[in-house]
């Protein structure tokens, strides 16, 4: 629903984060009103694990919030770097968040769209807790929006997904959610909201402690009423478990160096350094001549048939061979929504796994939006694909839903996971050119153990609004 900037405060020299209402929202006089009236309410909120929210206003038919700055990560950007968190380092967040969530209820705010990407993670190791009371603006005119405008997530509360009146109840289930996602390393499906008891995480890793898992289930409830009772409870739920961690929250959240490679040993002075050259000079030599060899045979079978005695040209013999390498599938491990300019940072994600399931008919779909350019909103959005090891793949094979988007692809590599944007370590193996709705795309560089498919333009949908989808993307070396 906004834009998020970074700005300066030149009257208190500090930095602030300015979220800007996006064009169509802002054009609507009653949504305005009642964003600015539930930022005044946000406001209220002093909380040493809330965002502060400093100020609010309009100018020129620009509606905005001015907000606390905070130097870290969200809790989006960790899992997609790091993966599952350990138990209890995952408990004492959630137990965090919870007290946070308790505080803002006893104000009578309810947050309503608790995710990872709206819980940050500071420098220093702790937690903070933001956009209070956004979505309720959102969304109490008309609440069957609530799932158009939000997102129908695993994160959010079926509820809130249905456009029922909510309590503090909705976030304590948000945070279910959260907590799911920091054990397994993956969010929950959507399809929990038509089961009364969820997947616990236990089904998902099996070393989850099955303390948590039980507080994940209750928290995740479809019933309100079969949940924690307050997020207060909660907390107190995950206390022991989260008295376990260490508190070296610091170093999930700032990326250690890569440590620099040391130069190979310089080899002692001996026959084999010596020596050896002159060996090594000679086997390539022997290989160069045994590969004219090769050549000129070749050439005697194929040129001189096609020119004939005379020289003029013939017909080429047809052949039932291909002297061309035969390029084999790549094993993708797994494939993550990448929307690094969007609200919370993916696209689908639940759906992810159908684009490399070799099963044409499942697709995953990127969000709708009113222009080809994604509305002006942010340059692009796309699907990474993990090899697990650095691996160079030299083409990719699309098949896409419809046929007209604009593709590039990017390579990257990180022990600790792909770059969070697109601007901060990936490298460009395939320049951005439309697409057909097949397509096999030449890929250069390399190696890299991530692909990112990224799409620069989608395709009209003939609904008015303009998405693709990926049915199958395959990597061939």
């Amino acid at each position: 629903m906004t834009s998020v900037w970074r700005g300066h405060d030149r009257v208190l020299g500090r930095d602030v984060a300015i979220k800007v209402l996006h064009p169509e929202l802002a054009a609507d006089p009653s949504f305005r009103t009642r964003f600015s009236e539930e930022a005044v309410n946000a406001a209220r909120l002093t909380h040493p694990s809330i965002v502060a929210l400093y100020d609010t206003g309009e100018q020129h038919g620009v509606a905005y919030i001015v907000l606390e700055w905070v130097e870290g990560a969200s809790l989006a950007e960790l899992l997609a770097r790091h993966g599952p968190l350990p138990p209890a380092k995952a408990a004492r967040l959630a137990s965090e968040v919870a007290l946070a969530l308790d505080y803002a209820h006893g104000a009578g705010v309810v947050h309503r769209n608790l995710k990872p990407a709206n819980i940050l993670i500071c420098e220093d190791g702790t937690v903070k807790v933001s956009d209070f009371s956004i979505a309720k603006a959102a969304t109490e005119e008309d609440p069957a929006r609530t799932g158009e405008i939000l997102g129908v997530t695993g994160h959010l509360a079926p509820e809130l997904a249905e456009g029922d009146e909510v309590d503090g109840r909705a976030d304590v289930y948000g945070l279910g959610a959260c907590l799911f996602e920091m054990l397994t390393g993956r969010a929950p499906s959507v399809a929990g909201h038509g089961a009364s008891s969820p997947m616990g995480p236990r089904s998902v890793r099996a070393g989850v402690p099955r303390e948590l898992d039980a507080v994940v289930t209750r928290a995740m409830a479809r019933d309100p009423d079969r949940r924690f009772p307050s997020a207060r409870a909660m907390a107190s739920a995950l206390a022991r478990s989260a008295a376990a961690d260490d508190g070296d929250t610091q170093a999930i959240v700032r990326q250690p160096p890569e440590p620099p490679r040391e130069a190979p040993p310089e080899p002692e002075e001996s026959f084999i350094r010596h020596e050896g050259r002159w060996l090594g000079w000679t086997l390539v030599l022997v290989g160069l001549a045994a590969v004219l060899v090769v050549v000129g045979l070749t050439l005697s079978k194929t040129v001189g048939p096609i020119l004939g005695s005379s020289g003029r040209s013939k017909a080429a013999p047809t052949t039932t061979g291909s002297i061309a390498p035969t390029s084999e599938k790549l094993k993708v491990q797994a494939a993550r929504s990448f929307d690094p300019q969007g609200k919370d940072g993916t696209e689908d994600e639940s759906r992810t796994p159908r684009a490399i399931d070799d099963d044409p008919d499942t697709v995953w779909r990127t969000d709708g939006y009113n222009s080809a350019d994604f509305g002006r909103l942010k340059s692009g959005v796309g699907l990474v694909l993990d090899l697990g090891d650095a691996e160079a793949a030299r083409s990719l094979v699309l098949n896409l839903q419809a046929a007209g988007a604009k593709v590039a692809v990017y390579g990257a590599n990180g022990d600790g996971g792909y770059p969070t944007e697109l601007n901060g370590g990936w490298v460009e193996v395939a320049p951005s050119a439309e697409r057909g709705r097949s397509d096999t795309i030449s890929l250069k560089g390399g190696p890299f153990r991530y692909y990112l498919v990224w799409f620069t333009g989608l395709p009209s949908d003939g609904k008015g609004k303009f998405r693709n989808g990926i049915a199958e993307a395959t990597l061939r070396s």
